[in-house]
């Protein structure tokens, strides 16, 4: 039996698929401070996040974007040291580099660093094409922008690696892949919010505030893993004989706009005809409680209903084979792997819905914080995942970030996470803030300057702003 069969046949799988089509994050200030962008964002940056923010006063009388953007690569199969060590070859005499032999000590400890037993690639890039903000008087704020969400994740389980490791053991093997998954989506939002301000029921509630976003959603490309269950199980029959059982079952549902179908010719385009359309909408309230804001949003209620070029891909095998080599019988894994394609109907996926809460406390309006010279902002959030569509995840994440300017136009901004399907993070960025124009850089794992043997993500974020 070929060890690599399997592997290689999953991998064929998820560069078809990924071949077939290819909030928060554009909020760069946001983005320095660990992603606690509820209580702090103001302007451009609320919309998508808590458009009840939108009221809320800032500098000038609005803003407009030029195209800020987040991308993040995270990977949690093996980290970059494990790579540099075992991976990158031994240096020779004549200064190249040789092949390294792995020992099975080598071998488990490659394996124990996917703790769960599945190991994630994933990319996340979010673009802002479109924003503007402005205050209406001095309670009402409203704002509109176009975001583009892309992104793409492969799941593999552990078993993958041990089966290449260590291929079928002649005294019997078990090898489960249940769990694989490939995922992609490329998303566009036309988002159009306002924030107003509200009387107060309550003495104690200096100032409230409410908001809602009308979001038009336009799907250019989905791809979803629905059921992804494999098995191969090797066992001795006789003397130098052996049988191997190879069970798969899966779907993958996929649909994409017009230059993503190999069967179209159309060229590729910007503003293409959308494959999926859809309305969301964000809620959001805040209030300012004892010098306090506290800030609650639900985001992305909605979904996206994708009825053009819908195509499943589907296997549904129970192999036993005593001879791997046959033509007959390679033709048959091959065909298991690879899969069937055939026309699918129209589907819905759900936004990715989140409940996000946040507390916010500026310098000038908490005692203990005056004594802090400069201006300092802490901000702390809850971002709760309530589905798991589009690159969403339902582990809930805690984070909190500060502001802090010694120099007024030179705002330095860190601040930690935790959750949300990452490990903890560290985050750090900074801004070159004038009255007319601001320049705002930032990135969620500082860690990968100071520990790039322990590197597994990739982050960075830019956006320019002028204020009128």
């Amino acid at each position: 039996m070929n060890k690599g069969l399997t592997v290689t046949g999953v991998l064929v799988l998820s560069a078809a698929v990924l071949s077939a089509q290819t909030g928060d994050r554009s909020a760069v200030r946001g983005i320095g401070m660990a992603r606690t962008v509820n209580g702090i964002s103001r302007g451009i940056d609320a919309i998508g996040v808590n458009p009840a923010n939108l009221a809320l006063p800032d500098r000038g009388n609005g803003t407009i974007a030029f195209l800020p953007f987040a991308v993040q690569i995270s990977s949690d199969l093996i980290p970059y040291e494990i790579y540099q060590e075992y991976f990158t070859g031994v240096p020779l005499a004549d200064g190249s580099r040789g092949a390294r032999h792995l020992t099975d000590a080598d071998k488990h400890r490659i394996i124990s660093e996917m703790k769960s037993g599945l190991g994630s690639t994933r990319m996340d890039f979010e673009l802002m094409l479109f924003g503007m903000a402005a205050r209406i008087g001095t309670s009402t704020g409203a704002g509109f922008s176009i975001k583009d969400h892309i992104g793409a994740e492969i799941v593999l389980p552990s078993d993958y690696f041990r089966f290449y490791f260590f291929g079928l053991d002649s005294s019997g093997s078990h090898y489960t892949f249940d769990g694989t998954s490939v995922s992609g989506r490329w998303w566009r939002e036309y988002n159009f919010s306002a924030g107003f301000e509200l009387t107060s029921p309550v003495p104690m509630v200096k100032r409230l505030f409410a908001g809602v976003g009308v979001k038009i959603a336009q799907g250019f490309g989905v791809a979803e893993t629905e059921r992804y269950r494999a098995s191969l199980v090797s066992a001795l029959t006789g003397i130098n004989q052996y049988r191997a059982d190879f069970n798969l079952d899966y779907l993958v549902r996929r649909s994409g706009v017009d230059f993503m179908n190999e069967k179209n010719e159309a060229g590729v385009t910007p503003f293409p005809r959308p494959a999926g359309t859809g309305i969301g909408f964000d809620l959001g309230v805040a209030a300012e409680i004892r010098g306090l804001g506290f800030h609650l949003a639900l985001t992305n209620l909605g979904s996206i209903r994708w009825r053009h070029n819908i195509v499943e891909t589907y296997g549904s095998y129970d192999l036993s084979i005593d001879d791997p080599f046959t033509q007959a019988n390679q033709d048959t894994i091959e065909t298991a792997v690879r899969g069937r394609n055939r026309p699918g109907g129209e589907f819905s996926t759900s936004m990715p819905a989140v409940l996000r809460f946040g507390v916010a406390a500026s310098g000038e309006k908490i005692p203990w914080l005056k004594a802090v010279p400069g201006e300092i902002e802490i901000a702390f959030d809850y971002t709760q995942g309530l589905n798991s569509s589009l690159g969403n995840t339902t582990r809930p994440r805690f984070s909190l970030g500060a502001e802090y300017r010694i120099i007024p136009f030179l705002p330095l901004r860190t601040g930690m996470s935790l959750g949300g399907g990452d490990r903890f993070r560290w985050a750090a960025g900074f801004g070159l803030d004038f009255y007319a124009v601001s320049l705002d850089v930032a990135t969620e794992n500082l860690g990968m300057l100071f520990f790039p043997n322990d590197l597994t993500m990739l982050s960075i974020a830019a956006g320019l702003k002028i204020r009128f």
